[in-house]
């Protein structure tokens, strides 16, 4: 009896290595698409402001992408060791991205137009450069990005 348990203890802890290295083997092209991704629903929010077309429905649309970025953030941290400098600054642009979010809800009740994109400029290069920073950091690490 006992040995048939062992059997499947084994067999899922080498599904859980496997699950792993998959994750790892997409590690790099995965935090790219994160932060290309982030970079261009800044973009977007901003356009939306600016035209006065930012709705109700626009802000889950910015903040699903950042869930779903911290997620992966989240899963990257669980295989221990020291962070890669890559996962440092995709954690950056979150904390980036989150600020440029809080600024758009306040800038949108506010302003569009021109006015809009210049409140919103600053964030919006904050998003940018901590996003060139992942690929920076993605490049130096040997992952194509």
């Amino acid at each position: 009896m006992v040995g048939g348990r062992t059997g499947r203890v084994k067999a899922a802890l080498v599904l859980l290595v496997v699950l792993a290295a998959c994750f790892w083997r997409t590690y790099g092209r995965a935090a790219a698409t994160h932060a290309d991704l982030l970079v261009a629903l800044a973009h977007k929010g901003v356009d939306l402001v600016a035209g006065g077309r930012f709705t109700a429905e626009s802000m889950p649309e910015l903040t699903y992408p950042l869930e779903r970025a911290q997620a992966f953030v989240r899963t990257a941290e669980t295989r221990g060791g020291a962070p890669p400098p890559s996962l440092i600054a995709l954690e950056t642009l979150l904390v980036r991205y989150q600020h440029f979010l809080d600024a758009l809800d306040q800038v949108r009740r506010a302003d569009t137009g021109a006015r809009a994109q210049a409140a919103l400029a600053g964030p919006l290069r904050e998003v940018e450069e901590a996003a060139d920073e992942v690929r920076t950091a993605l490049r130096a690490e040997g992952w194509r990005a």
